[in-house]
């Protein structure tokens, strides 16, 4: 996927400044740097412990990609993971089971012959994927699909075989925006301030 660069709209930081004025507030300067290679990459990885604003540049993302007139799906391991990223996005998400269309019976129905449709996949909750579901996935993405992987590396790992989002990560074959400015303390927070 990173060998098919596709060219970032000339407009690019217009853009943003756009999206923000019609979210009445400002990213930061990581936040804008993530968007910016969501548009100008055809993967990255988006990292970044709680509270440090990965859903609001997800959003953002989103949002960017959706004006640059691209289709976009969302999915996340677990239903649970799936159902907050609906909820926070207003979109539909699916796990990746699901957007593979995976059964006991047969497997998965999406893969090299049967890809994906659409033009961007944004994956959350990375940090749960072991390698044998992200094999299935990058199976199923098309050289011509973007890719954003989003999640905390310091979660716990997932379940299965593998800590695929750290070696990604440390693979530093890939473009990654870490964040790490906390937005969200409250009083009585045990998520410390940086």
């Amino acid at each position: 996927l990173s060998t098919f660069p596709p060219e970032a709209p000339p407009t690019l930081d217009a853009d943003i400044r756009v999206l923000e004025m019609a979210q009445g507030f400002e990213y930061a300067p990581l936040q804008r740097q993530a968007i910016k290679l969501a548009l100008s990459s055809r993967v990255m990885v988006l990292t970044g412990g709680p509270g440090t604003g990965k859903t609001t540049t997800t959003q953002g993302i989103i949002t960017a990609l959706k004006k640059a007139g691209l289709r976009v799906l969302l999915a996340a391991p677990t239903g649970r993971a799936a159902k907050r990223m609906s909820e926070a996005t207003g979109m539909d998400a699916k796990t990746i089971h699901r957007l593979l269309e995976y059964n006991p019976q047969d497997g998965y129905k999406r893969g090299d012959e049967n890809p994906l449709d659409g033009d961007a996949l944004i994956v959350d909750e990375c940090s749960m994927i072991d390698i044998l579901l992200m094999n299935n996935l990058m199976k199923a993405v098309p050289v011509t699909m973007r890719l954003v992987l989003v999640g905390d590396i310091d979660q716990l790992p997932s379940v299965g075989a593998g800590n695929v989002l750290r070696d990604i990560i440390d693979s530093q074959k890939i473009p990654v925006v870490r964040l790490t400015r906390i937005f969200r303390q409250a009083q009585k927070s045990r998520i410390l301030m940086s």
